[in-house]
């Protein structure tokens, strides 16, 4: 079974992802930071910054003239909007490989943190909270330690089943017993490793079980019901998204009726589309 240190180690491996995500996440936390000391940097990673302009060039957001410079970029899209393009940029290769351990083929897991991303988004500005962009990175980046756990998971996939079958507990439980962690557990891991934000670190946490939420019970609520709206909608599906029981409580905590849920999914289709365009676009 995985120590502590070899988790660490794991973590560590991602580096690429944390350089970059770690430093915008924190400028976000931090009042005194502001439009340039994004912009440092981002043009201080060249593979960033080419991506970064390729995106707010494309016609997904329409801006006026050519954007040739980082700092543009931000001034037309806003800080928020252009950490959003970073964070998604730079963890989208970790994302897009294949997670056998939880049954994710190429793409999958990339797939699924978007969308529960968009999601997320659309309940907190229903929800009227100003820092929806915090939900929407949550949601983004749940998963996480999927990433590092999935060879381990891969390895113990019989025993974690066999529990979850005949104790009749969540996948995530399982994880605990024949691994000592689970997914979440890691994911709080890597974003303390990587020194994200407090509340961020807490959503990553407790996505899964928010009533048990301290510190981000709205965003944790959010996300945890992002996530199951992705899962029926059939997005992204894993392993163990069949072992995940729905807790009605959480969306009746958000204050939330079928009809504003109903609306989120009708419109997700498009919003979709349009992302998928946007890392197409040339």
């Amino acid at each position: 079974m995985p120590s502590i240190d070899t988790i660490i180690k794991e973590i560590d491996q991602l580096k690429p992802v944390s350089d970059v995500a770690g430093k915008v996440m924190a400028l976000l936390d931090d009042p005194d930071c502001g439009m340039s000391d994004l912009s440092d940097i981002i043009r201080h990673e060249p593979a960033l910054t080419a991506n970064v302009l390729k995106l707010a060039n494309s016609a997904y957001f329409g801006l006026p003239g050519k954007i040739d410079d980082a700092k543009q970029a931000i001034v037309y899209l806003g800080m928020t909007r252009v950490v959003d393009l970073v964070l998604l940029v730079s963890c989208s290769e970790s994302f897009n490989g294949a997670h056998d351990g939880y049954g994710l083929n190429t793409g999958e897991l990339w797939k699924s943190a978007v969308s529960a991303a968009i999601i997320a988004n659309d309940l907190a500005e229903i929800k009227g909270l100003k820092q929806s962009g915090l939900s929407f990175t949550g949601a983004l980046l749940r998963d996480i330690g999927k990433v590092v756990l999935t060879q381990y998971v891969k390895s113990a996939k019989e025993q974690i089943l066999n529990r979850v079958k005949t104790q009749a507990i969540t996948f995530m439980a399982a994880e605990r017993q024949v691994l000592g962690f689970d997914h979440a557990q890691v994911g709080a891991m890597v974003a303390k490793n990587w020194h994200f934000p407090p509340p961020l670190q807490c959503i990553i946490r407790y996505y899964h079980m928010p009533l048990e939420a301290k510190g981000c019970f709205l965003e944790a609520s959010i996300v945890h019901l992002a996530d199951a709206i992705s899962r029926k909608m059939e997005i992204g599906l894993g392993a163990d998204d069949p072992f995940y029981p729905e807790d009605e409580r959480v969306a009746r905590s958000l204050g939330l009726n079928e009809s504003e849920i109903q609306g989120v999914i009708d419109d997700f289709g498009r919003k979709m589309e349009r992302v998928n365009a946007l890392f197409a676009a040339g």
